[in-house]
């Protein structure tokens, strides 16, 4: 799979060649291109280091009690938020 944060573009290159030969050459027909294919950077979600959190949180808790934690890992290189 493509990910832009392995590996931002590729070189392809694509060779086409006809059957008959050349009546010049006596070689085959052939040509070729290099294609440069560049990697769009897509936000991906954060990565959860947990698939479930389950939390208590007794029903005569004070407020702003800290009932909890989650952890994620952005998988951006830019790391936004």
């Amino acid at each position: 799979p493509l990910d832009f944060e392995s590996k931002k573009s590729y070189n392809l290159t694509v060779v086409a060649t006809n059957i008959r030969a050349d009546s010049i050459t006596g070689g085959p027909y052939m040509d070729q291109a290099t294609v440069k294919i560049i990697i769009e950077d897509a936000d991906e979600p954060p990565v959860f280091t947990k698939s479930t959190y389950l939390f208590d949180v007794h029903e005569n808790a004070a407020i702003n009690t800290v009932i909890g934690a989650v952890a994620a890992r952005d998988q951006d290189a830019s790391h936004s938020q």
